[in-house]
Order: C-alpha cells, then structure tokens, then sequence
C-alpha cells in the first residue's frame, strides 16, 4: 500500500515534470513565431536594410564605438540569445579601416558641441576580398530608397563603396545575395532629409544630388523592388516607417518664435516686452528707412537731373520741355511736365533697343497709363518738378536744392507709406503676442531680413545666432542691420549655407512623408510583415515624451536621451529603443517571444565636457 503510494506520487510528479518540459520545449519552438499559415519564422540569416539610422550613425559621423550598438546588431543579439539564429551577423565595421570614424564626429566641449577633425572614406575598404552576401547590415549612410538598385552605388557615395562587392554593384543586390530568411528595411528617411536641411524649395532642389523629395511614385517603385527582393525566397521581416526629421532635434532646438526664444531664457512673453521689443525694433529701423527714403528721392531726382549724351547732353527735362513747346503747351503746368518726362523716359528707352517711332510711342504711352508711370508723375510732381531744372546737370548742390524745396509733409508721408509696405511684407518685424515668429535673412528684402509664414522652422546650425539675437534684444543692445547674417539664420547656395526651413517646405515634407508611410503600412499588410511606426513614436517623443523603464525619452536636444549631438541622429539608446519598439513588433505580428534589449545599459550625450580642442599651431 505505501509502495502504491508512493507509486502515485511518483507517477504524478513525472506527469507533472513531463508536463513542465512539453511548455519548455513549446515556449522553445514557438519563441520565433509563424507567419499567417503556420509556417515558423525562419530568423537564421538577419539582414538590415536602411540608411544611417540604421548603421548606427550618431554625433554626425560613423562612429566605430556606436555603429557596435546599431539596431539591427542589438536585434540580431536578441535572435542570438534565443538561439533563433542570426549567429553570423556582420556589419561592415568602421574600425576595420584603423580609423574612430567617418565623417566629422562632435563632441560636447565647454564652448558647446564642436567637430572633430573630418575623415574621409576615400579608398578605405572594410575588408581586403568583399564578396556579395559578405555582410548582413547593409546600410548604407545617405542612401535613399531610390539608391538601392543603382549600379554602381559605391562610386557615387563613399559609404557604400567602403563595403561594395565591386565597382558596378548595387546594395540591394548584395544584399540578397546573402539569401535573407528574416530582414528589417528602413528607407525614406533620406528621400525627405535632403530636401530639408538643404534649404527646401530655396536651396538646390535637385532630385540628381538628393537635395529634392523623392516623388511618392518613384519611392512606391523603389521599396516595390527591394521588397520583391528581399522576399524572393519565402523570407519574412519588418518594416519600419519614416520618422518626421521636422520633428527632430535638428528643427526644434534654435528657437523660431520670440516666446521660444524667451522660455529658452526662462521669461514669459508679456504685453509689455512686445511694447519693448517692438519699440526697440523701431528705434533700429526707422532712421534706416527714412534715410533709405531721401537717398531713393535724391537718386531719381540726380538721373532726370543728369546730362543724356544720346540727347545732345541735355537732361531729359530740356527734352521734355522743347517737346511741349514744339506741340505749343505750357511749360509751367506741372503735371504735363511730369508727364513728358515719363513718355519722354520711355520713348528714348524703347527707341535705344531698336523700336520704330511708332512702336517707341505705343510702348511710352502704355508706361504713362500704367499704374506705375501714374505713381512716378505724382512723385515728380510732389517734388516740384519745373523748367529751370532743364538747366541742371546733377551736381550734389542742386540735387539738395531740389530735395530741400520738397513739402516735409511729401517726405513723412513717402516714409509711413514705405514702412507700412515693409510691414506688411515682413520686411520690418512687428510682434504680438499672437504672432511672433523670428525673421530670417534676406538679401532680396531692402532691410535685409524678412518675417516667413508662422511655422518656419530655424536648424540647429543657427542655435549660436538665436543667441546672440536673444542677448541684444534683452540687453538692449545696438542692432547693426548691416550685420544681419550674424545674427539671423541664412539660405545662401554660394556658401552652401542652409539653416531654416520655410513652413511651406515643412508641409512638403510632411506630405510627403505620409505618402510613403500610408504606403509602407498597406505593403506591410498585404505582405504579411511585421511593421514599426517610428514617425508616431517619434511624435510622441515630440509632443511630450515618452517613459520607459522610469527613463523619459523626448526630442530634446542634449537632454533627450534620445538625439545625439547632430540632432538629427540617435543615440546609442535611441538605437537601443528602435530596436525594442522593433523587436515587440515582430512579437505582435508573428507570435513570437524575442527577448528585449537592456535599453538603459547604453550611452546617450555625454553631458560632463571635454576641453575644447586647442587650435592647430
């Protein structure tokens, strides 16, 4: 009977231990998941398609010590650590060129972020025999989704050719070469990224040197083909979408706003500091425009002062007076003066490039009708226009005579109305509370600036000029307009210069953005992948933040965990977090059970300072 006993007992423990290895062994099995027809997952060759982003670019360069911890090298641990494969994933690695890095790395010095020494890729290569399906994390930095089957790649772009299978390669080739059974694609990021941070509509925009947006049917094109590719032997993977680069560091550090600009400096924007800083503007600017305005009257009163050799060396006055008198009119009246010399202007102009008599007239009497002509025979009659100018010859005494013989009130009125049309171009700011944004320079503007639409958003690259601009405006300091460009931010392809972005780029962007992401979203459906909305995590982030494991991640530049230095690019954690929220994806879409990366354990901007680097002797 205790035999009996203890034979149940037993009989039951081995039930029970049985019972203990079949959930091991399920949990085991299933912990790769399956596709929609039961079909397990295959992850035993992982490979990563995608852009910087995705070869670990951080602190503006390819940096050795970060591209270690890229997110698809953080996905293929995890895929190692359950044993699911991915055990000879390889990443073309900076360091096997002997250098720290490509690019110009920052680093946080005591004066702020500043550059390493650039080092080019040249002719380095990540290895000495490179073979196609030699490397597993294909990313490319700077390639757009339109790259990726262009033939010879690597001798347009250093970065691929640093780890291109042969000169005519494409990366999408060799990257199926390595026969994916399990792969990542983020592309599209770079088919926007161009476009807005090279000026938008006011910089290149070229589609041949990336600096235009990839039209939404040539980016449908391109991702059809390395999906089509990527999947040609039954492979599964994950898709992850195009983050919003305006909402990134890069676009939302250099405030673009005078409220910005004073929560930057811990002040609230009052009623009474616009009175201040619109009074402050006014004291700069006025003196400027009415200056501006007695040189431009002096300026058109010297040119119908000045002798006309083609004429007889006579002033177009004496021109215009001897016609009056030859068609018998009156030489006192004003108005017919006025009027001569602007039909008299006209007529000799058309005359000098070639016109008939006939078609001269019909061109000058078109001038004296138009709005125009109108407004320049009331100036020349608000300026006394006479006779006896027909005897002047534009020395800088009679041209003061006239000027001073002008009614002030002609003048004043000539400065309101000039300044009221510089306001309601943006010309001359004039803030509210309502409406604030920050001017931009302008070489075009006459004050050299101009107040862009609401929304405009200002680089990272201007931080030091929003400063600067911050410090005079609450200091009160001097403004020297002829100084602008030193304190505003500039578009200027000569210098190749481009630091901000007009609210309708910004829209562009945008709108073009969704394009490709409505896009990814319906391919990843039908193709049964697992997909990750980086641009809807990215918002978050934006908008107010996000807290995982007791870490809050925001797009705030420095302290945001998530940006690094370029403010454009991740942090090593901001690549760790990609690579969770991507590898929960796979989780959801296939069942699947891959274990999360320890996000905390990796770096972010290292806020203590280094010295700032001494200059070369």
């Amino acid at each position: 009977m205790t035999f009996n006993k203890y034979r149940s007992l037993l009989a039951a423990g081995a039930i029970a231990l049985l019972s203990a290895c079949t959930t091991e062994v399920d949990d085991f099995v299933t912990a790769g998941g399956s596709s929609s027809d039961g079909t397990p997952v295959d992850y035993t060759t992982y490979v990563a398609l995608g852009n910087s982003l995705t070869s670990g670019y951080t602190d503006g360069a390819w940096v050795a010590s970060a591209q270690v911890n890229s997110y698809p090298q953080l996905i293929a641990r995890s895929l190692q650590e359950a044993g699911l494969g991915a055990k000879d994933f390889k990443q073309p690695l900076v360091s096997n060129s002997g250098k720290a890095y490509f690019g110009q790395q920052l680093i946080l010095t005591d004066s702020g972020p500043g550059g390493l020494p650039k080092i080019d890729v040249g002719t380095s290569r990540a290895a000495d025999n490179i073979t196609a399906g030699m490397y597993h994390n294909m990313a490319v930095p700077g390639i757009r989704a339109i790259d990726m089957a262009v033939p010879g790649y690597g001798q347009a772009n250093s970065n691929y050719g640093y780890f291109s299978s042969a000169a005519t390669s494409t990366v999408l080739n060799d990257a199926i070469a390595a026969v994916p059974t399990f792969f990542s694609v983020w592309l599209g990021a770079n088919d926007v990224l161009g476009f807005a941070t090279k000026g938008g509509s006011l910089g290149p925009n070229n589609i041949l040197n990336a600096t235009a947006i990839t039209p939404q049917s040539a980016y449908e094109q391109a991702m059809e083909g390395v999906l089509d590719g990527m999947m040609n032997n039954g492979a599964k993977g994950v898709i992850l979408n195009v983050p919003d680069i305006t909402e990134a560091a890069v676009f939302n550090t250099t405030p673009n706003t005078l409220e910005k600009m004073l929560a930057a400096n811990k002040m609230e924007l009052t009623e009474d500091f616009i009175v201040l800083v619109n009074g402050y503007l006014a004291n700069a600017f006025d003196p400027v425009i009415a200056q501006g305005v007695e040189d431009n009257i002096k300026a058109a009163i010297t040119k119908v002062l000045t002798p006309i050799a083609a004429i007889g060396n006579v002033n177009i006055v004496a021109y215009s007076v001897n016609v009056i008198q030859t068609a018998g009119g009156d030489v006192t009246d004003a108005t017919l003066l006025a009027t001569t010399v602007v039909h008299s202007t006209a007529f000799l102009t058309a005359k000098g490039t070639g016109a008939s008599d006939a078609d001269a007239k019909a061109a000058a009497d078109a001038v004296v009708a138009s709005e125009e002509g109108q407004t320049q025979i009331a100036q020349l009659v608000a300026f006394n226009i006479n006779a006896t100018w027909a005897t002047y010859t534009g020395t800088e005494t009679e041209v003061n005579t006239v000027y001073s013989s002008i009614d002030p009130a002609v003048i004043e009125g000539t400065v309101a109305s000039t300044t009221a049309s510089f306001k309601a171009a943006g010309y001359y700011p004039v803030f509210s509370l309502e409406s604030n944004q920050l001017p931009v320079y302008d070489a075009t503007s006459p004050t050299m600036m101009r107040v862009p639409a609401e929304g405009t958003l200002v680089s990272l690259l201007a931080l030091s000029k929003a400063r600067e601009l911050g410090e005079l405006i609450l200091t009160g300091g001097d403004l020297d307009i002829t100084k602008l460009k030193d304190y505003l931010p500039v578009i200027d392809n000569t210098t190749g210069t481009y630091e901000f972005l007009e609210k309708g780029d910004v829209d562009d962007v945008a709108s073009a953005i969704d394009g490709y992401n409505a896009y990814l979203k319906q391919e990843a459906s039908d193709r049964g992948l697992a997909y990750v909305d980086t641009e809807a995590i990215m918002s978050e982030a934006h908008d107010g933040g996000i807290i995982i494991d007791g870490v809050t991640y925001t797009t705030t530049y420095l302290s945001g965990n998530l940006f690094s230095l370029d403010g454009a690019h991740l942090t090593q954690r901001g690549y760790a977090v990609i690579g969770n929220y991507t590898l929960q994806a796979i989780n959801a879409k296939y069942g699947a059970k891959l274990p999360q990366i320890q996000q905390n354990d990796f770096p972010v901007v290292e806020t203590t300072v280094v010295p700032t680097p001494a200059a070369a002797n």
